[in-house]
């Protein structure tokens, strides 16, 4: 009584089950530790690799050019690099902005871990089978 609410409307996105997520980040500790890295360093060559690209209210893809001399990954850590350019005898690198995983609708998802047992299969690292692999996108709707 008396307290000031506010109130967000947003369009509905079916979002993934915390079974996906679980799966995900078991294929990133296989395959991080396949190839001697780090999970985070696994996962955000994942999402870098297969994960969603940030877009803006109309749909456009979001970016962003910093100095040449600034780590990207000091700023935001699913960011890929697809040019640099030189503007007033300054350097940039220009990236593409990935959506963080949270974030990601049942499709977006599914598609991410498409990526990440591609990856561990080429690597002889054992996945779940195609079926499971089905049933268990099946079940992200319930």
């Amino acid at each position: 009584k008396g307290k000031r609410l506010q109130a967000e409307i947003k369009q509905y996105r079916k979002r993934r089950s915390l079974d996906a997520n679980a799966y995900f980040h078991v294929l990133v500790g296989k395959l991080a530790q396949a190839l001697n890295i780090g999970e985070e360093e696994a996962k955000v060559n994942l999402v870098l690799d297969y994960g969603a690209v940030m877009t803006d209210a109309e749909g456009g893809k979001v970016g962003f050019k910093l100095p040449a001399s600034v780590n990207v990954n000091s700023i935001y850590k699913y960011a890929k690099w697809f040019d640099t350019r030189v503007e007033g005898g300054k350097e940039f690198n220009c990236y593409i902005v990935y959506e963080h995983t949270r974030n990601y609708s049942t499709k977006q998802m599914a598609r991410l871990i498409d990526g990440a047992v591609y990856e561990c299969q080429n690597l002889g690292i054992e996945t779940m089978t195609p079926q499971e692999i089905e049933s268990l996108k099946n079940s992200w709707g319930r």
